[in-house]
């Protein structure tokens, strides 16, 4: 906390006190005091000599190398910010694994900041001109970095899936269907339709299409988890008996497999865009993903949060460059750059994004977007659906087996499962 100007006067007179005997005691006092004087009008002891350290994906550090550079050039009192490579998703075990190397600024998805805040890791956000900085993005971003009504993150992106095609395989009408995709003709050893099915972030998808809902309807009630219900059944039903017309893997396979012509459509997000307009040059396509079996796929809709460690050694500066990274210029930055949607109510009509076909492919999947629960327990979620989901993919959980095996999924997503 900055010390006052009296409180740096009472510091000085103490010294000049302990000092009494000296017959430099005047010379103590008076110096102490000019200094004291001199940082109060000046303000020039806030953030002198700070060092800081911020963590982020790898594929934001050029952006966030240019922003950081702006800050500093805004702040020469600051001596050094570092950036260190965390990539988001992993950014909770990075911080619980070794707490005291922990950044001083971090970027997480939104879905991790109950457990770090119950943790004592992250740092509230007070200060009235930041709240008021906020407070100009949409609401559900702004919710997005709040527990218990207190702000923790400065929300920076939305963020949700989109289907990807290529449109010399798959045409704009047949995209609108995941039965279009399938039956359209792809080229021999081609595949019609991929997604990372070992990724719960994706595979969530077919538990919410089907109607089922995590943690209740509000994402916050820590007993409730209908994965086992009908529509839990039927989801995983439709994916086993489909899984030969799809491809389970990656991004990057993913645009290795389009630059050769041989995958129709993929379910990914936005920061895939760029890459996959390479690959397919010409024959780009994206919009909302498709619908299955007459419903309109469901997906998890996220925000990317700047936080502050609560151990942080300048909290106020980090504060500032939390601020910093998500304004609504770094917010079109990283828009430009990478494709990530902006939160700022003032980039809502701005003509960049407007045009973005990708951004309005997010935009419409947006509105059948489920928002990823913040409480704690969707630690317990990731894995045991993961996990899930790759064997029905895979074909070792058979149909009929279905409602015991949903059972145990959905007792290890709520907590329940443990033995006696």
């Amino acid at each position: 906390m900055k010390r006052t100007f009296a409180a740096k006067l009472i510091a000085a007179l103490k010294a000049a006190a302990i000092a009494i005997k000296c017959k430099t005691a005047v010379i103590l006092l008076a110096a102490a005091c000019a200094t004291a004087c001199a940082a109060l009008v000046c303000g020039c002891d806030s953030g002198r000599g700070a060092t800081l350290t911020v963590w982020c994906s790898e594929m934001d550090r050029a952006v966030i190398e240019s922003m950081v550079n702006e800050f500093m050039a805004t702040k020469p009192a600051i001596k050094d910010i570092q950036i260190e490579i965390c990539e988001d998703d992993s950014t909770r075990e990075t911080f619980e694994g070794n707490p005291g190397a922990a950044a001083d600024v971090i970027c997480i998805p939104h879905d991790q900041l109950g457990a770090l805040v119950n943790e004592g890791y992250l740092l509230e956000i007070t200060s009235e001109s930041h709240i008021a900085a906020i407070n100009e993005n949409t609401a559900p971003a702004v919710r997005a970095g709040q527990i218990d009504n207190r702000q923790y993150g400065f929300p920076s992106s939305f963020e949700t899936h989109m289907l990807f095609y290529d449109r010399s395989i798959i045409s704009d009408d047949a995209a609108r269907t995941l039965e279009g995709i399938v039956a359209s003709a792809v080229p021999e050893g081609g595949v019609h339709f991929g997604m990372n099915f070992a990724n719960a972030y994706y595979t969530a998808n077919w538990f919410f299409t089907y109607g089922c809902m995590l943690f209740g309807e509000n994402g916050d009630d820590r007993n409730y988890c209908d994965f086992d219900s009908d529509g839990g059944i039927a989801a995983m039903t439709y994916l086993i008996e489909n899984r030969g017309s799809f491809g389970d893997m990656n991004g990057e396979i993913a645009v290795e497999l389009f630059a050769e012509r041989k995958l129709g459509a993929y379910i990914g997000g936005p920061w895939n865009a760029a890459a996959f307009t390479d690959a397919m040059k010409g024959n780009y396509g994206c919009a909302k993903l498709p619908s299955v079996d007459g419903r309109d796929m469901q997906s998890f809709a996220g925000f990317k949060l700047y936080c502050v460690n609560a151990d942080a050694k300048n909290k106020d500066v980090a504060m500032d460059l939390a601020a910093w990274l998500t304004s609504p210029d770094n917010q079109k930055a990283r828009f430009q750059d990478r494709n990530l949607i902006p939160v700022s109510q003032s980039l809502a009509d701005d003509i960049d994004v407007a045009v973005s076909t990708t951004a309005k492919a997010v935009m419409a999947q947006g509105t059948h977007a489920v928002v990823m629960p913040s409480i704690s327990e969707m630690s317990n979620f990731w894995d045991p659906t993961a996990e899930f989901t790759l064997d029905c993919y895979e074909g070792a959980i058979a149909i009929h087996d279905l409602p015991a095996k949903l059972t145990e999924l959905a007792a290890k997503i709520k907590g329940t499962n443990q033995a006696p």
